[in-house]
């Protein structure tokens, strides 16, 4: 199923309340901070308070208008409906609560943390962070979670993340939650059909830089659905960092996408450069010419590639070696 953002929903809800400006005293935090506010809007955390209740508010400056929402701060020309505040004696809105805020988990499983390097640990411990802020900046923090049954990267998540780790650490993944594994050799491509509130997506906790451990997603939870994502049927040109499959996944699960289109809006120039070079591999002929073997691509895939990846030329900067020896060849 598709669902909404956090900020979406808290969007709806005040404008249930008559609320369509709201004004935020203090400062944003980083990534989505409205999708943020949404939660601590909903955990009690901050709280709504109508103009009428509050008294004399000064006007804000515009900084985002989030579903017909405007959301205003410092100094400006826009006078509020509503303000967050942190601590109030006022009376506040209770615009939105927990229990509407469902949604799928995302939780990294730490199986193979023991074998890792310390270079790959390292990298590891800052996709986990990214990722984080990902699931933050879409759904809510409770909607990530770290599965290590044996507590193998405790330590290392406690240096990492001191003085606090800010998120879940679990030995297993409750009973009442449906699990699927991100497994880039699952026999089927995820599906949105497959997930709702209930489940939990769980990617493998694994940075292998000489390609160790190849194959070891399928060992995870192996009594389980295990589904991959992938462009067009293939995998080649999806990220193996957690971070960013994390970002394709929520994409995916929020907007009106197929997962090819989420996978496409996240694709790095690494990413475009792998399917370019499948492409070149399936569609170039060796031809003699009076300049000797000459390699030659259909002047439609040309287009077609450039097209597909709004490519404004047919190179990339650091790779021209690939192309420079291509010629294109109209075809009837």
């Amino acid at each position: 199923m598709q669902f909404k953002k956090a900020k979406e929903i808290l969007a709806e809800k005040l404008k249930e309340y008559n609320i369509q400006t709201v004004k935020h005293l203090r400062k944003p935090s980083k990534g989505d901070f409205i999708n943020r506010l949404a939660y601590q809007i909903a955990t009690g955390k901050l709280k709504v308070v109508k103009k009428r209740n509050f008294g004399k508010t000064t006007p804000g400056k515009l900084i985002e208008e989030f579903n017909s929402v405007k959301l205003l701060m410092g100094k400006g020309s826009e006078s509020p409906d509503a303000v967050i505040v942190k601590e109030t004696s006022y009376i506040v809105e209770k615009v939105l609560s927990p229990q509407e805020l469902k949604f799928p988990h995302i939780a990294i499983d730490m199986s193979f943390f023991n074998l890792l390097k310390g270079r790959e640990i390292s990298r590891l411990l800052n996709q986990i962070e990214l990722t984080y802020g990902t699931v933050k900046d879409y759904f809510t923090p409770e909607n990530f979670f770290i599965l290590d049954k044996e507590m193998k990267s405790l330590s290392a998540l406690e240096s990492f993340f001191h003085p606090e780790i800010p998120f879940n650490i679990k030995t297993e993944i409750p009973e009442n939650l449906e699990i699927i594994v991100l497994d880039p050799h699952g026999a089927k491509t995820l599906e949105k059909g497959e997930i709702d509130a209930d489940t939990v997506l769980v990617l493998g906790g694994i940075v292998d830089h000489g390609e160790r451990l190849t194959g070891a997603t399928r060992e995870i939870l192996k009594n389980v659905p295990h589904r991959k994502i992938t462009y067009k049927g293939e995998i080649t040109a999806v990220s193996d960092r957690i971070n960013e499959l994390a970002k394709i996944l929520c994409d995916f699960l929020t907007l009106p996408i197929i997962i090819d289109e989420a996978v496409k809006r996240n694709l790095t120039r690494q990413g475009k450069l792998k399917i370019v070079k499948e492409k070149l591999q399936k569609n170039t002929l060796k031809v003699n010419t009076e300049k000797g073997k000459e390699r030659i691509l259909p002047l439609s895939i040309y287009l077609s590639l450039k097209k597909e990846f709004n490519l404004a030329d047919f190179h990339f900067p650091k790779e021209q070696n690939i192309f420079t020896d291509l010629k294109l060849l109209k075809t009837p």
